[in-house]
């Protein structure tokens, strides 16, 4: 199956379950007024928003024009670090709004409770979908060798939705069984306020690792993978190396497009061919594209 099939119908299901995410989120804050369950409808509403995109950019990404003759791979990490911004954009108006609502609470202002009856068959059912959608685009991901960008980030999206609605399932309906007039009675005032707080400083750092990850795409950075960046060092040795051409190497990735620049002696060349050099970059390119579909192959003599 083509790399863009796999990706197209990780994404249509992407796309499907985010929506239907959103609506079970928004009804659940309806009954509950839970703004935890309000924040995780949200997110799942712009994940569904930005997956159509995805599957626009994942159409168009390997037709090549007059402005990108190697093809708009660029679109794909511009995705990645859209996304990435906008998890951590949701993440940081969390954590503001609901640490305001602390406050308020501490302030004496009056605050609704929350109704826990509806949060346990929510937060079964998000985990359910959530990790149904995180394990197949991380399945077909791994069909193309883990070279979707776009996947990637799916899959970041959904494990973090994911452990945010089995979190906040679980601890808002452990809120039921605390007495309202006890001492621990603010928890059914604030206790979701101060678990989306915990979550958001835990579920951080993949979103900015994205990030980073993509900008460095973006900016014509070397490969960031170091296991991607090792089979491909060794498939490079393994033809160059043998002739004694081969003194360096520089490996970059543009969404699910690899670009490889090998640096030969040119004496060692001289003493060889060329006719032997092309034979020897054919290999290569079979080798690579095995797993690395997109990939261009460059020789750089020095």
């Amino acid at each position: 199956m083509k790399h863009s099939n796999v990706e197209q119908t990780a994404l249509w299901f992407a796309a499907i379950i985010n929506l239907v995410m959103a609506f079970c989120g928004w009804l659940a804050f309806y009954y509950s007024n839970a703004q935890a369950i309000l924040l995780d409808g949200n997110y799942s509403f712009i994940a569904f928003i930005v997956t159509l995109i995805a599957i626009r950019i994942s159409a168009i990404k390997a037709k090549r024009t007059k402005t990108f003759p190697y093809g708009q791979y660029v679109y794909e990490s511009l995705f990645s670090l859209s996304k990435g911004i906008m998890i951590i954009g949701v993440l940081s108006m969390a954590l503001t709004s609901n640490i305001s609502r602390i406050f308020h609470y501490i302030n004496g202002e009056q605050l609704s409770a929350l109704n826990t009856d509806i949060i346990l068959i929510y937060a079964v059912a998000m985990v359910v979908l959530c990790a149904g959608l995180g394990l197949f685009c991380q399945y077909q991901n791994k069909k193309i060798n883990y070279t979707s960008s776009i996947l990637r980030a799916e899959f970041a999206g959904a494990k973090i939705d994911g452990a945010m609605s089995l979190a906040l399932g679980l601890a808002l309906y452990a809120i039921s069984f605390v007495a309202i007039e006890g001492s621990f009675g603010f928890l059914h005032y604030i206790g979701d306020a101060i678990l989306v707080s915990i979550l958001v400083l835990l579920l951080s750092k993949e979103p900015f690792v994205l990030v980073r990850d993509s900008f460095v795409e973006l900016a014509g950075g070397t490969l960031q993978n170091q296991q991607d960046r090792e089979h491909i060092e060794a498939v490079l040795n393994q033809h160059f190396k043998q002739e004694q051409l081969i003194k360096d190497s520089f490996i970059s990735k543009t969404g699910s497009s690899y670009l490889i620049a090998v640096y030969i002696s040119g004496k060692t060349l001289e003493a060889m061919g060329q006719q032997k050099l092309n034979d020897i970059q054919t290999q290569v390119k079979a080798a690579l594209n095995k797993r690395y579909p997109n990939t261009i192959l460059e020789i750089i003599l020095t």
